[in-house]
């Protein structure tokens, strides 16, 4: 069986792919959680977007590491006429940990440069030893059930980033996760009202907390009980990407990258590079937290049938990001055996993120 089918998904579906939205979630929960990050650096509602776009003026410039080639005169060893002096070097900006709020130099290239050999394109991600994630009921759960097993899924995906940051030298913070009811929205949130969704979880970096939707998620779509505890391993694994760009500041370099190619932009209107740019930041994220979700025991491990869904491109609706990259770099991500170069889709061709 394929498809959402393979999952048992309800009776009678059998091979037919799930009409409407339902297999479309798990994306959407993806976009909000990361899509919005294209705009924001991280999903963090409207109240922090001039925070980021914009500089405090207060603020002294960032400290960027610079390099530079060495002229011919210089090589030789001879003097270059005063009157033919070349003008200052211009900077070619290199990873550094920043504010999350700094506007980095350099051009829209320079950036994307960084962002093809930054610290999570290098390495391996670490493997937990001991992870142990509750049984949970198919059908409607509680949101006490949702809670627990987004807690010891939370802990085991936490002490990767926890020891993958710290061997990089970069700083982390461990994420809270909330189950909320829809149409509630949590009042001690400080994301816009209008960011949150009854069926995407929203990584809110203001609260460091992760708001997750009763009902959302492919763990609350499947009826297969056996498959459900990995299942909201994935949705926790890749709803947190956010998270792992805030701690990083990996998300401060995409966000001035796309700034760049804004003001490149005369009329307006969204450019196929900038296109292009969120579709590559979203499936590097889509392939990170895949990658993440399968560094714990393989009894925990999002299941083969599950996986097999996932990279099933029947499963996925055309929607900005086409099926086929999307189970690319989910595959890759589940292949990679950690290797965050798997991930790398700034390095990749066009045709595979398109």
């Amino acid at each position: 069986m394929s498809g959402a089918g393979a999952l048992g998904n309800g009776p009678g579906q059998g091979n037919q792919r799930r009409p409407g939205p339902s297999w479309k979630q798990p994306w959407t929960l993806i976009m909000v959680a990361l899509g919005c990050v294209a705009v924001l650096v991280i999903t963090v509602g409207g109240g922090l977007t001039a925070l980021i776009l914009t500089r405090n003026g207060e603020d002294d410039e960032p400290t960027v590491a610079t390099s530079r080639t060495p002229t011919d005169a210089e090589r030789s060893g001879n003097e270059v006429p005063t009157d033919e002096q070349p003008g200052p070097a211009e900077e070619t900006p290199s990873f550094e940990v920043v504010l999350p709020y700094d506007e980095l130099p350099g051009t829209v290239e320079d950036l994307q440069g960084v962002l093809a050999d930054n610290p999570l394109t290098r390495g391996t991600l670490p493997t937990v030893g001991s992870c142990e994630l509750p049984e949970t009921p198919a059908g409607t759960q509680s949101p006490e059930e949702i809670q627990a097993v987004l807690d010891a899924g939370g802990d085991c995906l936490h002490s990767i980033w926890s020891i993958a940051s710290s061997d990089r030298g970069l700083p982390w913070s461990n994420p809270s996760i909330q189950v909320y009811t829809p149409p509630e929205v949590p009042a001690e949130a400080s994301c816009d009202r209008g960011s949150f969704s009854p069926h995407s979880p929203l990584m809110c970096n203001i609260d460091g907390a992760l708001y997750w939707p009763a009902g959302s998620g492919v763990g609350a779509e499947i009826s297969d009980a056996q498959n459900i505890p990995g299942a909201y391993l994935w949705d926790l694994a890749t709803s947190e990407m956010p998270a792992v760009e805030w701690n990083s500041s990996v998300g401060v370099y995409y966000v001035s990258m796309l700034n760049g190619i804004e003001e490149q932009e005369a009329d307006g209107q969204e450019s196929e590079a900038y296109k292009e740019a969120t579709r590559r930041y979203s499936l590097q994220n889509l392939c990170l937290g895949s990658a993440a979700s399968m560094q714990v025991p393989t009894a925990v491990e999002p299941t083969k049938a599950l996986r097999a869904v996932l990279m099933d491109e029947s499963t996925w609706e055309a929607d900005g990001i086409a099926p086929a990259s999307r189970v690319h770099w989910i595959r890759a991500g589940f292949e990679s055996a950690g290797d965050l170069g798997a991930c790398n889709t700034w390095e990749a061709p066009a045709d595979l993120v398109a």
